[in-house]
């Protein structure tokens, strides 16, 4: 009998430490591997937070009008590990950023690949499943 509520008492424990799985989505369902684009402007805003962090970028379109894009890319963790941190990747950052855009056309949203900062510093920020860029993207 004392095993049985000893066992008990642990799977219940035990069951306290499951976190539940949160829903996710692969790059496929949001991000389109045959749009790919680059983006050239200025950081205006950074999301640190998961699943993914979010870089806003303000761009000027060829009519010479401001544009706003945001890109997906992976979470703080992985970005500080990377090499980009909050230090580097801040808002008035001058960058380019390599990636795929949403299946919805119209959109400014799109995957981050890789980010070029206008020192030269280039790193992948992908996040997962995120392709890198395509040659000569």
């Amino acid at each position: 009998m004392t095993r049985t509520v000893a066992r008990a008492a642990l799977v219940a424990t035990l069951s306290l430490w499951a976190a539940p799985a949160s829903p996710h989505h692969s790059f496929t369902v949001a991000f389109d591997e045959q749009r790919p684009v680059s983006i050239e402007g200025v950081v205006t805003e950074v999301k640190w937070e998961n699943p993914h962090s979010w870089i806003f970028v303000e761009t000027k379109r060829p009519d010479g009008a401001s544009e706003q894009w945001r890109f997906e890319t992976q979470p703080p963790n992985t970005l500080r590990r990377n090499g980009v941190t909050a230090a580097l990747l801040k808002p008035g950052a001058r960058v380019t950023i390599k990636g795929y855009g949403a299946h919805d056309r119209p959109s400014t949203a799109a995957a981050a690949s890789l980010i070029v900062f206008s020192t030269g510093e280039t790193f992948r920020i992908s996040a997962g499943g995120t392709p890198p860029p395509k040659e000569g993207q």
